[in-house]
């Protein structure tokens, strides 16, 4: 359906998007905030003197050592969100929970596609979607490990709960928990009849539908639970070259559960399977930033068509060159909605899996089995320039089959010690492949020879083996202390495939100078590494409701091989291994009417995975390729604190807030670099070595003083949920806030012995990968009516309208010359209907 099909405009930039941008998303927030106002309008007369809902704040019980514990004992930074909370947020994804935790940020898109997730917490980021390398925070549902960021974009439907793990999680989760871990737990099948149905309808010709059913087949043994979500919305942006939606979305997700308890029997099995297909017309890439001086080509197109003309944000050309910029620039005056890409992208991303989980008792033993599969691919062509010359894209796929068998083996001895075991096996196959190319053509109307072209081409496999325990033994009714060990061996094996358009069926420069070098065109590689990770602590139950912890943990993040072009000389990068102090308080009234958690940290981090830009030119080419890898970039330090409080002031009314406050530095000279290139006329270089092109010199510079990346110093959270009773249902009003602070998504530093015009560029670069921080205001309010079990509901996100940038990508401005952000969701609202059937909760 066409985006905005009904919208009227005489703005004729506007008509390129479908309608006037501005007027359209003023209607948009009238019309919600109209409906609001009769939904409330309705009920209020009828509004009762009592308000309803149990006075105090509801037990959450949780999984985050491995066992279920109530979060309120439980040692461990964690946030654990209900299925209550879940719908009163509006999270429908992961990328959703960011503004419900502290010290959580989530990117998505590029690299790798719109469906990807990268997470951060603890300014710990993920920001590859290589299969040959890991992210910092791991992903598990129902127990199962998730190891592809292309996995993690599932729908979040009938979820028992969602817990955000925070610090390292290496002893019970393994590898990649240097940040923590999201576990996800979805609803099991029960023994009765039940189920839902809603469908919800919002501009951008926004459609839901998604059902529940859960089927007993005999009695209370044997039940089946069935999930399915559709979401469809038009594009929120519009490319004006293509004519084509940007933004848009059109996903299915489908769960099928079989649960098998005998009676009277401590057994019981659990299968799961899921289906998961997200597809869409590519990602808004706006263009940030641009540098005609680059370089010749550059210069050259920008002299056919001037550039300027393309910026999406009229103060990034102003501030960065000091020159006025074209008068009414066609894409500037629709900030956040337009943009004038060269290519037509698109995503499509494909997940499926399916585990068994049995779990029993053997005597005074408790055994649980995890057998699981994972499939992911994801397919896309990304625009990386966001002008009308073809200067930069990359067609990339990503596969990933995932066999895992895990055992654990849990118990008590005596009355004081508990204890549990495990081992943990994986292997992973995967294939990678990227097309990047280069000045694909000087004009939009004049093509030209590709300046540089690569394909870069590899497949994987991925070993790992964990052995694990950890106990806990109660040195009195009130004092517990905690220690366990984990043991993991890894084996990575690659095999490069990477190829150049210089000459037909040529092999990348760097594949050809290997020794390792297998004709016609392949380089096979392959690394172990084996580490440990430990956590040890001590709590006390110190009155009661009031809790405090202090311990201390490790983990790692597994060593890895990078992919692309110009990499094969670059040694594989070693674990990153991130160690920390953590103390946190858990305070709770008698009457559960308050709750308030705190937890303060310092980690100690080496050997630093972080991407790095680089700019490869293989001999012959005309212009380099913008290429990324992943390195060990130094030693770094990370402290913080982070704060959460709920609270019922009546009945009816929960007020519930976060607050994260998080500084960071690399330890100064550990971060330390290699660069080539040609020095200013009479630069003393006598510390550098001769560089491999004509008049270069390689020198060492550090760059310990930057920024670390994906770790906004600030973040905040704020929610209110007012429930009251109506002669016609439960009338539930919810509002919340979320702010997270800037951040930046790579710097860089310069020699200073290189070109002044070439470290202007990189200062730029620097300010616009550095995002500001915004805040988002979301609101929704439901009537629930009790016969027939319906409820109805109108929603808004980002109310106010607010234009930001979720990430940027401004790393191959000194080189290609340009820059590109990727602005956020616009203003949404929609209205729905949920009609339950079963017994009555």
């Amino acid at each position: 359906m066409g985006m905005g099909r009904d919208r009227k405009t005489s703005c004729p930039y506007a008509m390129a998007l479908g309608g006037d941008n501005m007027a359209s998303e003023k209607w948009f927030r009238t019309s919600a905030l109209a409906s609001l106002s009769v939904f409330v309008t309705a009920a209020a007369p009828a509004v009762a003197a009592d308000q309803t809902g149990s006075v105090g704040i509801e037990d959450i019980v949780v999984t985050a050592r491995r066992t279920e514990e109530n979060i309120q004992t439980t040692p461990v930074a964690v946030t654990a969100l209900s299925t209550e909370m879940i719908k009163q947020a509006q999270v429908g994804d992961v990328a959703g929970l960011q503004r419900t935790a502290p010290s959580l940020s989530i990117a998505t898109g590029a690299p790798g596609g719109s469906g990807f997730v990268y997470i951060s917490i603890r300014g710990m980021p993920a920001l590859n979607p290589g299969v040959a390398n890991d992210p910092s925070v791991a992903t598990y549902v129902d127990g199962v490990y998730i190891p592809r960021p292309s996995q993690g974009s599932a729908d979040l439907i009938d979820l028992q709960r969602v817990e955000v793990l925070r610090g390292p999680q290496g002893t019970l989760f393994g590898r990649n928990t240097t940040g923590g871990a999201l576990n996800i737990v979805t609803v099991n099948p029960t023994g009765d009849f039940e189920g839902q149905f809603r469908i919800q309808g919002g501009n951008y010709d926004y459609r839901n539908i998604d059902a529940v059913l859960n089927v007993p087949l005999v009695g209370d043994e044997l039940a089946a639970r069935f999930v399915y979500d559709f979401v469809d919305h038009d594009g929120y942006a519009r490319n004006v070259t293509s004519n084509s939606e940007l933004k848009d979305r059109n996903s299915h997700y489908a769960r099928a559960k079989l649960r098998w308890a005998p009676a009277g029997s401590s057994w019981s099995a659990t299968l799961s399977g899921d289906y998961n297909i997200i597809k869409d017309h590519g990602q808004f890439v706006g263009l940030a930033g641009v540098n005609p001086g680059a370089s010749a080509a550059i210069g050259a197109i920008n002299a056919a068509t001037p550039l300027a003309a393309y910026l999406h944000n009229n103060a990034h050309w102003y501030n960065a060159y000091g020159v006025p910029f074209s008068t009414n620039p066609p894409v500037g005056s629709n900030y956040g909605f337009l943009t004038a890409g060269s290519r037509s992208a698109y995503n499509r991303l494909e997940a499926y899996g399916g585990n068994l989980t049995i779990d029993g008792e053997i005597g005074s033993v408790t055994v649980k089995s995890i057998s699981a599969y994972r499939y992911s691919n994801a397919i896309g062509l990304n625009e990386l320039d966001g002008t009308p010359a073809q200067i930069l894209a990359a067609e990339s796929a990503y596969k990933s089959d995932q066999y895992s068998q895990e055992l654990q083996l849990s118990g008590e001895l005596g009355d004081r010690f508990s204890y549990i075991l495990g081992g943990y096996y994986s292997t992973e196959s995967g294939r990678e492949s990227s097309v990047a190319q280069t000045f694909g053509s000087f004009t939009p109307a004049a093509p030209a020879p590709n300046f540089g072209f690569s394909l870069n081409y590899g497949t994987v496999k991925n070993i790992s083996v964990g052995l694990f325990g950890q106990g806990y033994y109660r040195l009195t009714d009130t004092i517990r202390l905690t220690g366990g060990v984990r043991w993991t061996w890894d084996k990575r094996e690659v095999v490069l495939l990477n190829r150049t358009n210089l000459a037909a069926n040529s092999c990348a420069p760097e594949l050809l100078s290997n020794p390792d070098f297998i004709a016609p065109c392949s380089l096979p590689r392959s690394v172990k590494y084996d580490y440990p990770a430990w956590t040890a602590g001590i709590d006390v139950e110190i009155t009661d409701g009031l809790f405090a912890y202090v311990k201390t943990s490790a983990a790692s993040k597994a060593g890895g091989f990078n992919m692309r072009n110009g990499s094969a000389a670059t040694p594989p990068f070693k674990p990153e291994k991130v160690r920390d102090v953590e103390l946190g308080v858990k305070f709770s009234t008698s009457d559960n009417r308050l709750r308030i958690n705190a937890a303060a940290f310092h980690s100690w981090q080496s050997e630093v995975q972080r991407n790095a830009s680089d700019c490869i030119t293989p001999p012959g080419a005309l212009a380099c390729t913008t290429t990324q890898f992943l390195r060990n970039s130094g030693d770094a330090r990370v402290y913080g604190g982070e704060l959460e409080i709920s609270a019922v002031p009546w009945g009816g009314m929960l007020v519930s807030g976060n607050l994260a406050l998080l500084d960071g530095k690399y330890v100064a000279g550990t971060f330390v670099e290699q660069q080539q290139f040609v020095p200013v006329a009479g630069a003393n270089v006598s510390d550098c070595a001769a560089g491999t092109a004509v008049g270069s010199v390689r020198c060492s510079v550090v760059r310990s003083g930057e920024a670390l990346p994906q770790m906004p110093k600030k973040q905040f959270g704020i929610s209110v949920t007012q429930k009251l009773v109506t002669s016609v249902g439960e009338l539930s009003i919810h509002a919340n806030y979320a702010y997270i602070g800037r951040q930046n998504f790579g710097l860089f530093t310069a020699d200073p012995r290189r070109p002044q015009a070439y470290r202007d560029a990189v200062a730029i670069a620097n300010r616009i990968n550095t995002i500001s921080g915004y805040g988002l205001f979301n609101g929704r309010i439901a009537l629930q009516i009790e016969d027939p079990n319906l409820e109805l509901s109108v929603f808004g996100r980002n109310i106010g309208g607010k234009k930001y940038v979720t990430r940027a990508f401004a790393d191959q401005l000194p080189t290609l010359g340009t820059a590109i952000d990727y602005i956020g969701d616009p203003f949404t609202w929609g209205i729905g209907a949920t009609f339950r059937f079963g017994p009555k909760s």
